[in-house]
């Protein structure tokens, strides 16, 4: 079946989305994305081998120590994968969010559409985190990324280990508070399929789609809400670039 698509012009339209999403006993995530069309896969997996992701893994945990000093024990291979999403190595976990207005905030920001064409519909993506789990051989519950449950799904990317082929949803463990204010989540990837793409899709996934000529709109409105950079990134570099989005220059120097 075809996952289900709402075009979304407002961040009113969101909230009568997900407040009719909300009727239900099943607990959704969020996912903005600044390309509709990028598929729902980490970033380990566009483009990198199983032998590639093991290298960047262990390689990080040697050398990261002498450059942060509160690095995880060797074996908490959970805290080394969060710390390595963190900072931007390529990794098998997705981002996920509880909050609808910080995944828009992703979906629409001028900072993250880099990678993005310019004629281009951005999304949101809803997950029914529980259905996605049980369906994949885990309890419908959402368990914190160190649960022992998730441990197949993880060693993987610093073992060579067989993989289990499947992907789970679990809680963030807030070590940071980037991960606290952006009431973050993940889904761990040891399938390559990615999730949007996998059998029976159509049941825990909705997909929010905000056509090109409304992004700048969404935009705006989340900057009025109070939904901005500085706000979900706690550093002087967030705030740097937050005030330089909101006032550019209008004067042509020379």
């Amino acid at each position: 079946m075809t996952i289900c698509e709402v075009t979304i012009e407002s961040i009113g339209d969101l909230a009568r989305e997900v407040q009719a999403l909300s009727s239900s006993s099943q607990k959704w995530l969020f996912r903005g994305q600044a390309d509709a069309r990028w598929p729902l896969a980490p970033s380990v997996q566009r483009g990198y081998s199983a032998q590639q992701e093991r290298f960047l893994t262990n390689e990080f945990r040697v050398r990261a120590r002498s450059r942060y000093f509160s690095c995880p024990v060797s074996n908490d291979y959970p805290g080394w994968l969060a710390l390595m999403q963190h900072y931007g190595l390529p990794t098998r976990l997705l981002d996920w969010t509880y909050s609808p207005l910080i995944a828009a905030f992703f979906a629409v920001h001028p900072d993250y559409i880099a990678d993005a064409p310019a004629e281009r519909d951005a999304c949101i993506w809803a997950l029914d985190a529980r259905s996605l789990n049980e369906s994949q051989g885990f309890e419908p519950l959402i368990f914190p990324l160190d649960a022992s449950s998730y441990e197949p799904l993880i060693v993987p990317a610093f073992k060579n280990r067989k993989e289990l082929n499947t992907v789970g949803v679990a809680m963030a463990i807030e070590h940071d508070p980037r991960i606290q204010l952006q009431q973050g989540a993940f889904s761990i990837h040891s399938s390559r399929t990615p999730i949007n793409a996998m059998d029976g899709a159509d049941r825990w996934l909705r997909k929010f789609i905000i056509t090109g000529g409304d992004i700048m709109k969404l935009f705006q409105e989340l900057t009025l809400l109070g939904i901005r950079k500085y706000t979900l990134f706690p550093d002087l570099s967030a705030l740097t670039s937050e005030l330089r989005t909101i006032h550019p220059p209008h004067d042509d120097p020379y």
